[in-house]
């Protein structure tokens, strides 16, 4: 039974040896998804990015639709897509305003700041037709919302 034992445990540790070499270092990324798991920012955000991608795990194309209100509100205060989709990257979701049970989509409220404007920005997912993604409004340094019609 010990000599099992000395085997296995020799058998992770060169493993764990050869997962942490080289400059892509596998054993820490891997550890840093499972620690990602648990938080639920990540696993929200993760459903909100915009790629498409197909079988070979490419992006094919951005799948996020933007609102006329939100396409005015990018005039109003001249920012880009990309720029109003960089709120994704290391942002918080606000679970107080956001709608989680909404069916058939449900509704986040990201916020982070981006070009010096503290962006909070409506997300719409809906699962069950076709994995849609779109950005309904978002307000800019706590505003009232413009562009509301």
């Amino acid at each position: 039974m010990k000599r099992r034992l000395l085997f296995f445990g020799s058998g992770v540790l060169i493993s764990m040896f050869f997962l942490s070499m080289g400059p892509e270092n596998r054993l820490k990324n891997t550890f840093y998804a499972y620690m990602d798991y648990f938080d639920m920012d990540k696993r929200v955000i993760t459903h909100l990015y915009p790629n498409t991608t197909d079988t070979a795990g490419n992006i094919i194309a951005i799948a996020t639709d933007f609102t006329t209100q939100a396409e005015c509100q990018l005039v109003y205060y001249n920012i880009t897509k990309e720029d109003v989709l960089t709120v994704l990257e290391d942002g918080k979701v606000n679970f107080d305003l956001s709608e989680e049970g909404g069916e058939p989509c449900q509704y986040y409220v990201i916020e982070n700041s981006v070009k010096g404007f503290n962006l909070a920005v409506t997300f719409e997912l809906c699962y069950y037709d076709d994995k849609s993604v779109k950005v309904m409004s978002f307000k800019a340094n706590n505003d009232e919302e413009v562009c509301n019609f």
